[in-house]
């Protein structure tokens, strides 16, 4: 019982986090998703007698598609609260992996992740220099080892450069093509210049 109430809480985290992420409350979500304005107020999430009630695959699509979401940054949410229930380090405190100065591994007592990669770096921006999408003191928890898609948001390195946080827009003939979090013209990068590069998941901000 304790588990699923747990799930419960995670999921409906995750909703809210998705909301949070497009300007929206949960009732502007769910207006936005086609749903009743009520569908996804608090008072929704039990029933009169106490017992969790649960989206359904429905209306959990119907978030999905009018947000420009998938199932993928959802269950990154899941998982990322998961992290942080279990108390998995949430700040730079030491260096996880080479290719990445400043994160934190999941060998501190978190879990392996859900999403095929293995394992979570956490990684609090320490400057301005991912400014205007992510400021000094922002949480970014990224997955070094998961797959990386068009569209994804990443963490990447060129050369011995700066960390920098860009929208992953597939491959070239040139190497990987990237372009600013904020919009702008794309930039062709070469294979052996991108000495680490991790999808982010989650950002606290």
């Amino acid at each position: 019982m304790e588990r699923s109430k747990t799930n419960h809480d995670r999921l409906w985290a995750a909703i809210d986090a998705i909301a949070a992420r497009h300007g929206l409350s949960p009732s502007g979500l769910a207006r936005r998703a086609g749903l009743d304005a009520t569908a996804f107020n608090k008072s929704k999430r039990f029933t009169a007698d106490g017992r969790p009630r649960w989206p359904s695959t429905e209306s959990i699509a119907k978030i999905l598609t009018a947000t420009g979401s998938d199932l993928t940054e959802l269950v990154g949410l899941i998982d990322a609260r998961m992290l942080r229930r279990r108390g998995a380090a949430m700040a730079t405190t030491g260096d996880g992996d080479p290719g990445f100065p400043g994160f934190r591994d999941d060998a501190h007592g978190a879990p392996p992740p859900t999403d095929g990669g293995g394992g979570h770096l956490s990684f609090e921006v320490a400057d301005h220099g991912m400014l205007p999408i992510y400021r000094k003191g922002d949480l970014l928890v990224v997955a070094p080892d998961a797959a990386v898609a068009p569209g994804d948001r990443v963490v990447l390195r060129i050369d011995d450069g700066a960390l920098e946080a860009r929208v992953y827009l597939g491959r070239d003939d040139g190497g990987r093509v990237f372009a600013p979090l904020a919009g702008g013209a794309r930039d062709v990068i070469a294979d052996g210049r991108v000495s680490c590069l991790a999808r982010i998941v989650w950002v606290r901000q």
